[in-house]
């Protein structure tokens, strides 16, 4: 089976009770409610109505079902996901929240998405990136961009101790072991791979450059135990547009 497919399966099983599980591995690892990191990411990423939002592996919907809760008046909402069975959730629990604004659903990967370039304004992808190719997503979200454009990306960060020899290939182990005795070896290996994607602050700034992005700013959050890489918090804009509310988060306000 090839990553991709292993993603799908193991999202596709998990999607009945994605919010619950993230919330329980968000609390027992970081110290952190699922809502509060939602919270976190959306209430210091400033939202225009002019905005064509994109919400890259969007799951059952929870960050864009806030945002339209938040701004009603968005120009347009998306939300991607390479699974069905998320998609599935996202569309229901969207309708059930009896929302105003359309939420227009695209199944596809996010290191090949089916947009034009310059369709959006502004992206997110929380909790993500550590399943992807991250180069071929940061290309994929500078391209989907127009001018101007924003990211709002949030997920684990790695930490400078994974590049001693051996280390990375024992939490790579760690993550197996732990995520087969709770879930089942789909997830057990998804995890386990995820490992190899996870990137510093460092490394996220040099790839962000590479492609063109710039107004790069990266704040680590605590997490709730030192030997767990702390998560990130990632801005960036595509040409360059200063941003004293994003400025004021990095300060640590």
């Amino acid at each position: 089976m090839d990553d991709q497919n292993l993603i799908i399966e193991t999202f596709e099983e998990l999607s009945p009770r994605y919010q619950k599980v993230v919330d329980a591995e968000l609390n027992l690892f970081w110290g952190w409610r699922y809502s509060d990191f939602v919270n976190t990411l959306l209430g210091l990423t400033p939202i225009h109505p002019e905005d064509r939002i994109l919400d890259i592996a969007t799951g059952t919907g929870v960050i864009p079902t806030n945002i339209a809760t938040r701004n009603p008046q968005v120009s347009s909402l998306h939300g991607l996901d390479i699974t069905h069975a998320m998609l599935k959730h996202a569309q229901t629990d969207y309708n059930d929240s009896g929302l105003a604004q359309p939420l227009r659903l695209t199944c596809a990967s996010a290191m090949s998405m089916p947009y034009a370039r310059d369709s959006f304004s502004l992206v997110f992808c929380g909790l993500a990136t550590h399943h992807m190719e991250v180069d071929l997503l940061i290309s994929e979200m500078y391209r989907v961009l127009d001018k101007g454009g924003r990211i709002a990306v949030a997920d684990a960060g790695s930490s400078p101790l994974w590049k001693i020899p051996g280390v990375k290939l024992m939490m790579r182990m760690v993550a197996y072991l732990y995520f087969l005795f709770k879930e089942n070896s789909t997830r057990a290996w998804a995890e386990a791979l995820a490992v190899s994607n996870v990137r510093t602050k460092e490394e996220w700034e040099v790839l962000l450059s590479e492609v063109g992005f710039n107004q790069i700013k990266i704040r680590q959050l605590k997490s709730k135990y030192r030997w767990v890489p702390d998560p990130l918090v990632i801005y960036a804009t595509k040409l360059g547009v200063k941003n004293d509310k994003i400025e004021q988060f990095i300060k640590g306000r």
